[in-house]
């Protein structure tokens, strides 16, 4: 296996290559290529001598080069452009990345309807759809400084409808040094292990149904990341606006906020990227990590522009905020949200196996009571097993998670088959098969839909540039 130092050296050896530090040739010499006119000279080859001066022109102007993925990292993009170091031009650079997801999903319920908390009766319907379930555009890149980094990206979905509004993520922040970078802007909340595995690199279709109910969302804040002891510990914390930062960062009053951190460990060589071994390691890799939040939140019954907003819900699938969640004639405003989890993963040779376990409470209500409950304590798991049976080709892998508290218990169990298209993680095509039973949690991205039980069936093909 390639050694992630001397891959991240040649990395950067192409992004700084001669293609960007090639001496810009200058007019003078430009016009000293063409030869001085003769009268022997016809037409055509007066043409063909600009053509050739104009392409030793060209020849010395920085062109875009494409940074593909490797096996640690994801693709840095197509560099559009980055100012030559020691050239004395001002620092700038900046890539285009992003990518689609093509998705169709059926879902075939089991039962006609489901009961909330409240005893309200709700339908529970089929579903068979085609959408662009999402898309990113990002612009990366330094300016002023090299280490003065930014990262803006577009973020969309058809889900939501074809007229749906994109939204705008991204952070702009001072790199120190790999040990840390410090920025702010609007980002995920790291709540969880699965939750800051891009959706690109996810082992099956999506990410698991007890990570949608558990974890936070996006909102607005600042936070440092790094890296430790020769890149085998690294971390992400901050403080954000809210544990989301859609509906509920909006509504926002105070001065409480979210405060959060994920870290995790890899002892023995680097992880990589994702949850599967399509990269087959061939020294065995560990990763042990951890996150926990906390933040005095709104209840929220209803999403903002972000389709991955989070609405807290009880764990039969009822939203926090609905009327009567917990007891006639209440309603929950305000809430203290916390939340912890451990997670732990294994590669080796094709075969990877995941697992992460999720803590969460409830309490501090505040609103309309009387409350049924003054503290709710909820928590659950997912894990995979996979095998990367044509190394960097075609893999399997079995899912599972479940979400337990006082207000049912849901589950869900499946699998499906990863064909990574010219052996790379930038093209994939995904089949995937998974039972739902009282499943909790919601979101229009995912094939969830609050205390539903059925089967859904997916096929997704993905790229990433």
């Amino acid at each position: 296996m390639i050694d992630p130092v001397e891959e991240e050296r040649a990395v950067e050896d192409v992004i700084a290559g001669d293609v960007f530090d090639a001496p810009e040739p200058s007019e003078d010499a430009a016009v000293e290529s063409i030869p001085a006119p003769e009268t022997s000279l016809s037409a055509e080859e007066i043409r063909q001598e600009i053509d050739r001066a104009v392409e030793a022109r060209l020849g010395g102007i920085p062109r875009p080069r494409y940074i593909p993925a490797t096996d640690f990292a994801p693709p840095r993009g197509l560099l559009l452009y980055r100012a030559a170091p020691r050239s004395g031009d001002f620092p700038f650079a900046v890539s285009l990345g992003g990518y689609m997801q093509l998705r169709w999903l059926e879902f075939a319920r089991g039962a006609p309807t489901w009961t909330d908390s409240r005893g309200v009766v709700r339908p529970i319907n089929n579903i068979n759809t085609f959408n662009l379930n999402r898309f990113l555009i990002s612009f990366t890149g330094h300016v002023v400084d090299e280490r003065l980094i930014y990262n803006f990206a577009f973020f969309g979905t058809s889900d939501a409808g074809v007229r749906s509004g994109v939204v705008p993520i991204g952070m702009a922040g001072w790199k120190f040094s790999e040990a840390a970078t410090l920025g702010a802007g609007v980002t995920q909340v790291p709540g969880s292990r699965e939750w800051l595995s891009a959706s690109p690199w996810n082992l099956g279709v999506d990410r698991s149904m007890a990570n949608t109910f558990f974890r936070p969302g996006f909102s607005p804040g600042a936070a440092a990341t790094g890296s430790l002891l020769d890149n085998t510990v690294h971390y992400q914390a901050g403080v954000w606006n809210a544990i989301d930062g859609g509906t509920s960062g909006v509504l926002r009053r105070g001065t409480s906020m979210a405060w959060a951190g994920n870290t995790w460990w890899e002892p023995l060589s680097p992880f990589g990227f994702g949850y599967g071994d399509m990269e087959q390691h061939e020294e065995a890799a560990i990763r042990l990590g951890t996150s926990g939040v906390y933040g005095r939140t709104y209840a929220i019954g209803a999403l903002g522009l972000n389709p991955e907003d989070t609405i807290v819900r009880l764990s039969d699938g009822t939203a926090l905020a609905l009327p009567g969640a917990l007891g006639p004639g209440s309603r929950v405003e305000q809430f203290r949200y916390h939340l912890a989890t451990v997670d732990a993963g294994w590669k080796y040779r094709g075969w990877a196996a995941n697992f992460e376990y999720y803590f969460r409470t409830l309490n501090g209500f505040q609103g309309t009571g009387p409350f049924t409950r003054s503290s709710i304590f909820d928590h659950g798991g997912q894990g995979y097993l996979s095998w990367c049976f044509v190394p960097r080709t075609y893999e399997v892998y079995a899912r599972s998670s479940v979400v337990t508290g006082p207000y049912g218990t849901g589950q869900e169990y499946g699998g499906g088959f990863n064909w990574y298209v010219n052996q790379s993680r930038q093209g994939r095509f995904t089949l995937e098969a998974l039972h739902l039973n009282r499943n909790p949690a919601q979101n229009i991205l995912y094939p969830y839909r609050a205390g539903s039980t059925g089967t859904a069936i997916q096929t997704q093909f993905m790229v990433a540039f």
